[in-house]
């Protein structure tokens, strides 16, 4: 393995658990956001949610890191599982955080237990691959 793929495998390795950890204190975020709406305002102002829709978008730029470093890589499986989580953190959960469309609002909490399941699979391999 050269340097830079060794770069890659570390910064993968590293960035995938803080993409998990991340995970974890989202789900705290959004229930303490939840629990914290007041008033009747839309729930798209209701400004107890910010800290979660911020970490939402750090942890969707971890995603493109993590698929970066697969890239690197050329390690087909995690292309594919690291490509997954891109479009569940970026698409997915962006299209289904409409409060318009409770249905489809539904499947947001969904995808995220999708997102930290692949996030937890992906970090549990790389730190226990055999070097």
């Amino acid at each position: 393995m050269n340097g830079l793929a060794k770069g890659a495998q570390l910064a993968y390795k590293y960035v995938i658990a803080a993409f998990v950890v991340g995970c974890v204190v989202q789900f705290f975020l959004a229930g303490r956001g939840v629990f914290g709406i007041r008033g009747a305002e839309a729930l798209s102002d209701q400004s107890s949610l910010d800290p979660h829709r911020m970490l939402g978008n750090v942890l969707a730029g971890l995603a493109v890191i993590v698929f970066l470093c697969a890239l690197l890589l050329r390690d087909q499986t995690k292309i594919v599982w690291t490509g997954t989580l891109v479009v569940l953190s970026e698409a997915v959960q962006h299209l289904t955080a409409e409060p318009s469309d409770p249905w489809l609002s539904g499947l947001h909490p969904v995808s995220g237990i999708a997102i930290l399941a692949i996030g937890g699979m992906l970090a549990h391999r790389a730190w226990h691959a055999r070097s």
